[in-house]
């Protein structure tokens, strides 16, 4: 049994929301659905429940979230995060450190949201639950002979 450490599951979600404005157009879509099967659809719904929830909560944390990966407008393809973030900084009068906390709680969030709608399992536990019932099963018709 194999499993997803902490880091490996925030790397994951930083991508999906990266590859957000991408997975939503309708281009690209189709063929991308096809083939991971539908695990790219529950992450967007993932995410825009997400944003939902950040919109009710706090709707400045919302706003990052999507100038700061890039949700609704394209983000400059040379420019790193660390920029992004000290721009964004300025531009929403917000120190640093608190935006590097907002990035945190946006993450945890998202992956809150993505095990809420059964993408990801944590440490694998859904998996190894399936295993277990596959296995029992085998064995039940085996007794019954």
């Amino acid at each position: 049994m194999k499993a997803i450490s902490l880091p490996q599951l925030r790397a994951e979600a930083k991508r999906q929301l990266l590859n957000y404005r991408r997975n939503h157009s309708r281009l690209y879509r189709s063929t991308a659905i096809r083939a991971e099967g539908g695990t790219m659809l529950a992450w967007i719904r993932a995410i825009d429940s997400a944003r939902m929830y950040l919109r009710a909560q706090s709707p400045a944390k919302e706003r990052y979230m999507c100038r700061l990966f890039g949700l609704e407008a394209p983000i400059p393809r040379g420019q790193p995060m660390r920029a992004r973030l000290v721009l964004l900084s300025a531009e929403m009068n917000v120190s640093e450190s608190t935006l590097y906390k907002w990035r945190e709680d946006i993450f945890e969030i998202v992956l809150y949201a993505a095990m809420e709608a059964g993408v990801i399992g944590l440490f694998n536990i859904r998996e190894a639950g399936e295993v277990m019932q596959k296995r029992e099963e085998k064995v039940q018709p085996r007794e019954e002979e």
